[in-house]
Order: structure tokens, then sequence, then C-alpha cells
């Protein structure tokens, strides 16, 4: 599975395939939206338009690129933590883990 994010929802193999099977190539299975570019810098856009709407996955998944050093971000391990810590008050499960 996968995190679209776009809606931040997690999308199963299956519903992909099922939706790359209807034609439905470039957009989120979820919610329709066309999908980013494959670059980091669009993909943390994406991430971060989320991120402003206080979504807790969104949050959760800019403070795991921040811990990992991903999509261009410098490596931020005390930035990472309090991500997730806000993504933990705002509900996200996988904040805890």
């Amino acid at each position: 599975s996968n995190v679209s994010l776009c809606c931040t929802k997690t999308v199963c193999n299956g519903c992909a395939l099922a939706a790359h099977q209807r034609g439905m190539l470039g957009r989120c299975p979820f919610c329709r939206t066309p999908l980013a570019d494959d670059d980091d810098e669009s993909c943390l856009a994406m991430a971060q338009k989320r991120v402003n709407k206080g979504d807790a996955e969104a949050i959760d998944f800019l403070g795991g690129a921040y811990y990992g050093g991903e999509l261009g971000l410098v490596k931020n391990v005390p930035r990472a933590i309090e991500l997730w810590m806000e993504a933990a008050e705002l509900g996200s499960v996988n904040a805890h883990s």
C-alpha cells in the first residue's frame, strides 16, 4: 500500500491496480486528484499543502521526510520529533510508531 500525498489516504495495492485497470492513470484512486510528478519538489509541495491544512497524516509523513533527509530536506531529527508529536496530538496513529 502507498500513501497518496494529495489526500493522505492509504491506498492498497489492489485498489491501485483496479484504478489502473479502469484507465485512471496518473490520478489518485481515492480522490481522483492528478498525482504529483515524481520529483522531490512536487511531492514536498503537495505534502506541505496538506500540512498547512492541519492533516495529521501529512504532518507524520513530513516528519518522516525530515528524519530520513528525504524530498530534498536536510536531515533534522529534532524537527521530525516535533512534527511527529504534533501529528500524534492531531490523531495520527502512525506518529506513535
